[in-house]
């Protein structure tokens, strides 16, 4: 991700894993962790909100980091507007449509494919007409892959060494270049020479970096995420957990008509279209 030192920089999708780089995070799941590795990590701004649906001022950020969550939304048309309104430049990363047939996650809606440097995306749900039209069938193989990537070391060594296989990585700057199909045929091609050729030369230089990564135990390297983090909070005292809220305050707006919200002890109003949202545990609750 080509981030500046000086950019302010939102992350959609937080979750349990938040990027150290990221001054505030959105997710739109506070207390649910069906959908991610573990509980909530609130260590800077958080706010609760739908991706679809953003609270943030136009050209809030410098950049935005929206990892995982692009598969999942039902109109990924409103995100993607999202993103672009509320920063200048961003980064995208998704399951790729050869770990979405191998894996099968039945929480994804979309799968998606960079194809000439545009974003692909690809309903997976659909009625076929005749087999013809039959789109491609996911998550075919259960739980095998899943296990395997958990318990076996050469698959999860080829996993790791191939990650480029397993990921859509897309950094943008100004727009996002992008398709929606409806479900179908693949726009995937695996019997095309450019294509198999384009996918072997992704191939990383540096592909032993994943696995001596992924030697370190995960408790040192979430120390260090941490530690990273907080050296960037440090930096942008104004952006620390203790002063969230003032911080917060410039950028908030109603995520339903992007008007201005006033802020009361345990809640927000909405002076446009007086909408009302909740403050819990300090959080602001902005779904709509």
């Amino acid at each position: 991700m080509n981030i500046c030192p000086g950019d302010f920089v939102l992350e959609i999708g937080s979750g349990h894993n938040p990027k150290p780089r990221a001054n505030v995070l959105c997710d739109k799941f506070i207390e649910d962790d069906e959908q991610r590795g573990g509980g909530i990590i609130a260590d800077r701004p958080l706010v609760e909100a739908d991706g679809q649906y953003l609270p943030f001022a136009d050209s809030a950020f410098d950049y935005v980091i929206c990892s995982h969550v692009l598969e999942h939304v039902e109109k990924p048309a409103l995100l993607l507007a999202e993103l672009m309104r509320v920063a200048k430049r961003g980064y995208i990363e998704t399951p790729s449509e050869i770990a979405e047939r191998i894996y099968g996650w039945p929480y994804h809606h979309w799968v998606v494919n960079k194809i000439d440097g545009r974003l692909v995306l690809q309903e997976k749900v659909c009625e076929a007409k005749n087999a013809a039209d039959s789109p491609p069938h996911y998550g075919g193989f259960g739980q095998l892959f899943h296990t395997l990537a958990a318990e076996d070391k050469q698959w999860k060594r080829f996993h790791l060494t191939h990650h480029h296989l397993f990921l859509v990585q897309y950094e943008w700057e100004g727009e996002i270049d992008y398709e929606l199909l409806p479900p179908g045929k693949s726009p995937l091609d695996l019997e095309s020479p450019k294509t198999l050729a384009a996918l072997r030369n992704a191939y990383p230089k540096n592909q032993w970096l994943p696995i001596i990564k992924n030697a370190i135990p995960n408790g040192i390297i979430s120390r260090l995420k941490t530690a990273v983090g907080a050296i960037y909070r440090s930096r942008r005292g104004a952006e620390g957990i203790e002063n969230g809220r003032a911080l917060l305050q410039e950028i908030l707006v109603c995520p339903q008509c992007k008007g201005e919200i006033s802020w009361e002890e345990d809640n927000l109003q909405c002076a446009t279209c007086e909408r009302n949202y909740p403050i819990i545990n300090g959080i602001p609750r902005l779904t709509v």
